[in-house]
């Protein structure tokens, strides 16, 4: 990924598009500004012909040589230079201004203007002082043949400049029909520009607007759908998938994409009928309905997506079972419906994580006291351990041959400073989700060794363990000084896992289990059968022994296949030289099922309900006659 302010490559396409863009515009502007410099020039060139200085000024050193003539002859009768000498004058200074015109820059034109100024010049002695009357007449016939040259000049010049002023004019032409063309293509060129402006303004629209992993709405274009005004019933429905920061730490992120692809499109023939379907996060969705029975659309399309993620998605040739949660919120017509809809589906999503995912809750008002409360309780668990508000109950497990109690699940409690006892079920879905499971977790290892070294060496302690600790190496460290200071052998601590924890991360899972059960501890799966893989984990994982959920026995007297599944499971775990626990015994009846089925050990009400700390101190007590005192040490 490219770091913050780092230049991005365009595509080349792009680049070359680009390169031409600026090509053409820079030759365009080159050619209005030379086509403007010489339109300058011509026009510049036209005015001073249309005024015919160079024409002018021939025809009156023409006119000026005659006068001078004339006064010359004049001048024989009257013997009065005064006039010769201003006639001269003026010749000598016209002479001058035709010689440095660039007009007479001819060869002929230059010779004969040079004769003409040396023959003027000879004439300057005349003004001085009076001549003879022949004297005058010779300058008169010096004078003379000069006339009939300087008087063709003027035409010359005059036809010239003609010439120069229509050729001005046909460049003009040529010029005026450039800058034409180059304003027309400029105008089509902004014509383009603007169509090409307005087709990525469409595509950076749809950029903004779609999601590029999955092609469906994102979070702009869902807020954009869902701010629209309404007038009519809307519901919104928020999914996310669970577990999925797992799926992508196991499996990777390309097969994270895969599967919100593979979602994606489950979801667009799931949700029949929705205004809108977005992708607003990472792995988080939105549906919105909208109408009269929107509510009612968006329950049947719950029901739907949850029958379309049943089945695994096949990812480069694997099959990847995922689940989902939804909340489902609603309003009526409601100016500020986008926020509330968004808030409302939100708290249904929790929820319904709360009560077990791959299932969807409908929002109801009751549910804002909830989650105020679960806010709290999140905020007091923080405190929980460092004000001794946690304590641990023990259930006996026992030993369905010979009746005696064999060791203690350890079940941590809450006894909350204001609202009193707070139930597990409630707290311990807040701890997982606020990422408290961890140290609460340790606490009860550290409780539960503690309460090991005043029972008998005989009696085991069993103590369950989240997925957050088991994929957590320190696991294994904390165990093992929890032990050795309290002085326990490794064997009688048990450690009790789910097959939902190994689903959170069965690799690493794999790596701890092994650790612990090399230290000693002996490891036990919880709540067997209730998942759809707990054949292939027996296989993978070290177990030392399985505990047969308590939904199998739950009104198995009135369910034969309730009783030929425990059968079975204890034939299993016999054949695999596994230990097994049933759960939930509560009648003589439960007790002749599971004890006939081949079950080991047993726990349940009609044993004893969950004990204090000096209550299972006095139970072992009163059932096992002769404790053995353990000797201190370390274990590796």
């Amino acid at each position: 990924m490219k770091a913050l302010g780092e230049k991005i490559d365009l595509p080349i396409r792009y680049r070359r598009l680009k390169t031409a863009l600026t090509l053409v515009t820079s030759m365009l502007a080159l050619i209005a500004v030379g086509s403007s410099f010489l339109a300058f020039s011509y026009q510049r060139h036209i005015i001073e012909a249309s005024r015919y200085n160079s024409t002018f000024d021939l025809g009156q050193t023409a006119v000026e040589l005659l006068r001078l003539q004339f006064a010359l002859k004049e001048s024989e009768i009257s013997r009065d230079i005064r006039d010769v000498s201003f006639r001269l004058n003026i010749l000598t200074n016209r002479l001058k201004i035709l010689s440095s015109s660039p007009a007479n820059s001819e060869p002929k034109q230059k010779a004969m203007l040079e004769n003409l100024t040396e023959a003027v010049s000879t004439l300057e002695p005349l003004v001085v002082e009076p001549h003879s009357p022949a004297a005058m007449r010779n300058a008169v016939a010096l004078l003379q043949p000069f006339v009939a040259p300087v008087l063709r000049l003027g035409s010359i010049s005059h036809a010239s400049v003609g010439d120069e002023i229509q050729q001005n004019q046909s460049q003009l032409s040529i010029i005026f029909a450039t800058i034409c063309f180059v304003t027309m293509t400029f105008v089509a060129f902004g014509t383009v520009l603007l169509w090409f402006v307005f087709r990525q303004n469409a595509k950076l629209d749809r950029v903004l607007r779609v999601d590029p992993l999955t092609g469906i709405a994102n979070r702009v274009g869902f807020s954009a759908s869902i701010s629209m005004k309404s007038d009519v019933e809307q519901a919104l429905i928020v999914l996310d998938v669970d577990h999925f920061k797992t799926i992508n730490d196991t499996l990777g992120h390309a097969c994270g994409d895969q599967l919100l692809i593979g979602l994606s499109q489950r979801l667009a023939t799931a949700c029949r009928g929705a205004k809108v379907i977005a992708r607003i996060g990472g792995d988080e969705f939105a549906i919105l309905y909208s109408g009269p029975n929107a509510v009612n659309e968006a329950t049947k399309c719950c029901e739907r997506i949850l029958l379309e993620t049943c089945a695994p998605f096949k990812i480069d040739g694997r099959l990847v079972s995922a689940t989902v949660s939804l909340g489902i919120g609603s309003v009526g017509v409601n100016p500020d419906h986008g926020s509330t809809l968004f808030k409302n589906a939100d708290i249904a999503l929790y929820e319904a994580k709360k009560s077990g995912r791959n299932r969807f809750t409908t929002f109801h008002p009751d549910m804002n006291q909830q989650l105020t409360r679960w806010q709290h309780l999140q905020k007091d668990l923080g405190d929980a351990i460092e004000n001794g508000e946690l304590f641990l109950l023990f259930q006996p497990i026992v030993d369905l041959a010979t009746g005696s109690t064999r060791g203690f699940e350890a079940l941590v409690r809450w006894q909350h400073r204001k609202l009193g006892l707070i139930s597990p079920t409630e707290f311990i879905p807040i701890a997982e989700e606020s990422g408290q499971i961890g140290p609460i977790g340790a606490w009860v290892i550290d409780a539960a060794c503690h309460q090991a070294a005043v029972l008998p060496t005989e009696t085991f302690i069993a103590v369950n363990v989240s997925a957050a600790q088991l994929t957590n190496p320190s696991l294994v460290l904390h165990t093992r000084a929890c032990l050795t200071r309290h002085c326990v052998s490794p064997q009688r601590l048990e450690i009790e896992i789910t097959e939902s924890t190994l689903i959170e991360n069965d690799e690493r899972a794999l790596a701890v289990l092994h650790e612990l059960r090399r230290m000693g501890c002996r490891i036990s799966l919880d709540d067997f059968g209730t998942g759809y893989a707990s054949l292939s984990y027996l296989r993978r994982f070290p177990f030392d022994k399985i505990k047969i959920d308590q939904s199998f026995l739950r009104g198995a007297s009135h369910r034969e296949e309730g009783i030929a599944i425990i059968a079975g499971t204890c034939d299993l775990a016999h054949r695999l030289n596994l230990t097994i626990v049933a759960e939930g015994i509560e009648t003589e009846e439960d007790l002749g099922i599971v004890r006939a089925a081949g079950s080991h050990q047993g726990q349940g009400y009609l044993f004893d309900k969950p004990l204090t700390a000096k209550e299972s101190v006095d139970r072992t007590a009163s059932k096992i006659r002769s404790p053995v005192h353990e000797r201190c040490g370390s274990f590796g």
